[in-house]
């Protein structure tokens, strides 16, 4: 679980450059905002999470931890 990044995700970075380069200007992640978004867009009262395949059980590239399958297997399944 120590793999799995909760800020700077690879995904997260690629995003964060395309609409910085489309013009958007945005926060990155703030504290104040309840279920602290990955990015804040304040000039359009918008919020943006990023999850990455792992939290949607992607089968191209989601590796569950060998420890504990069960948990995990419930919790990809309830996000699913």
């Amino acid at each position: 679980m120590s793999k799995i990044k909760s800020k700077d995700s690879k995904i997260e970075v690629e995003f964060r450059k395309a609409i910085w380069k489309a013009g958007f200007r945005y926060r990155k992640n703030p504290s104040n905002y309840f279920g602290k978004p990955d990015l804040v867009l304040k000039k359009y009262k918008a919020v943006i999470f990023i999850d990455s395949c792992f939290w949607h059980g992607c089968k191209k590239h989601c590796r569950l931890p060998a420890t504990n399958k069960k948990y995990w297997n419930e919790k990809i399944e309830r996000n699913k």
